[in-house]
């Protein structure tokens, strides 16, 4: 199986040199960028790739043809998923025809479905973004990956695909006991090095049952371990490293891009922004003035590489804690998610959704979401039975963090219900403040 692993590494960059080794280029540029973005050779590179996509966005769309003489990036107006869909081919570049394109989707957990229509080179930018970030986070290109994510119609690869591409797709709505226990014994039975990535919310799953389990699997060989789609907590990580006996890493990204973001080997503590192939912008809520170090604020990113679709100045409706190195280099500590789901104490301040999983110190639950649904009232939902939960003793610690005047209730569910995307929401709100 390790030769086997070797010789796909080696296919995958002999057919990519066959091509123009256009893959290999991009894997090249990125590791540059990132290991000195702020040398004068990165920093040049960035620029280039900025004014390519720029002057491309002015000269083949439509709704970038107005903003021809701009003097700087922001000159451009900031876009949101609701702009483009409404003026969805405006943002289409007219050098591609659609047959030629990829096309990409997001879940829809928003509560808008999204497609984004990629090229060829866009696409070839993400494959050499993924390796990088991949080997970033300890992992070995080609060696056997665990996807554990929502597999549906839209993205599910066929045998030949999950082959070719050494994956083992598990479908995170699979959780019954007998699908972890299939899992589990592929992870057992696959003795060579393999990689894991997968949602933090199936981690927990994943561990539940191993806690629960009599007879632990002897599961060995494993790279590193990387979270998408949602925030990885302490509880969650410290588990997975016991279990799998290997770190791990918080990635940050989305479908209609790519990767952002990510904690690595070097630096396990903050996000590592993938400047090479994004430029980064966080603003103040309440203006388009960029935020100071130590400030939250909602992310805007320009795609410098979709060429079919430009995405400038995009608004993905997060909300980050923005901070610089010694240096100057900016990274995030945090990320909160999307806005729409930011929490606030009584006094109108954005709370950290971190600490809401303090709420496991005070009983035992299966599942848990915490919800904003007024001003000054929030809700507990506890999968679990009330006498096991110190419901006094949670009013009293969160009212430090919420408000003394916050109202705070408990609601007890057989179930906290999955999102369309396989995700299952641990903070949100129905509050929506003005």
């Amino acid at each position: 199986m390790a030769l086997l692993n070797a010789l796909r590494r080696q296919l995958f960059w002999y057919l990519d040199g066959i091509k123009g080794a256009k893959i290999k280029k991009h894997y090249s540029e990125i590791k540059d960028i990132l290991k000195d973005p702020l040398s004068d050779g990165s920093v040049k590179n960035m620029e280039r790739d900025l004014s390519n996509i720029l002057e491309h966005a002015i000269a083949t769309t439509p709704f970038y043809q107005n903003f021809r003489g701009y003097e700087s990036l922001q000159d451009f107006p900031i876009i949101d998923k609701s702009l483009v869909l409404e003026r969805y081919d405006d943002f289409k570049s007219n050098l591609f025809k659609e047959s030629e394109l990829v096309q990409v989707f997001s879940s829809g957990s928003t509560g808008i479905p999204f497609r984004i229509f990629q090229d060829k080179e866009k696409r070839n930018r993400n494959t050499a973004d993924v390796i990088v970030f991949l080997e970033l986070a300890g992992g070995v290109f080609g060696d056997r990956l665990f996807f554990l994510k929502l597999w549906d119609d839209k993205n599910r690869k066929g045998e030949l695909t999950s082959w070719i591409q050494n994956i083992y797709a598990h479908n995170v709505m699979d959780s019954s006991d007998s699908d972890m226990e299939k899992l589990l014994y592929k992870l057992e039975k696959c003795r060579f090095s393999k990689n894991i990535m997968g949602y933090p919310s199936f981690f927990e799953e994943l561990c539940c049952y191993l806690n629960s389990s009599e007879n632990k699997p002897e599961i060995k060989g494993v790279n590193t371990i990387i979270s998408f789609a949602e925030s990885l907590k302490e509880n969650e990580r410290k588990q997975m490293e016991e279990f799998f006996g290997a770190p791990v890493y918080e990635r940050y990204s989305n479908q209609e891009n790519g990767i952002f973001a990510q904690k690595t080997k070097l630096d396990p503590n903050r996000f590592v922004l993938n400047v090479a192939s994004y430029r980064f912008e966080v603003l103040k809520i309440g203006s388009d003035e960029h935020v100071g170090p130590g400030e939250v604020g909602r992310l805007v990113v320009t795609d410098l590489f979709n060429f079919a679709m430009p995405l400038i100045r995009y608004d993905t409706g997060d909300m980050v804690l923005y901070e610089q190195t010694e240096l100057g280099r900016p990274f995030f500590s945090s990320i909160f998610g999307r806005r729409m789901d930011t929490i606030y104490d009584t006094a109108g301040k954005i709370v950290s959704p971190h600490i809401f999983y303090r709420v496991l110190d005070y009983g035992q639950m299966e599942q848990f979401q915490f919800v904003q649904t007024e001003e000054k009232s929030y809700k507990f939902r506890i999968n679990g039975a009330p006498k096991n939960l110190q419901e006094n003793k949670i009013i009293e610690f969160f009212r430090t963090y919420l408000g003394e005047d916050a109202q705070i209730n408990f609601e007890y569910v057989k179930e906290i219900p999955l999102l369309s995307s396989g995700k299952r929401k641990k903070i949100a709100s129905e509050y929506k403040k003005s």
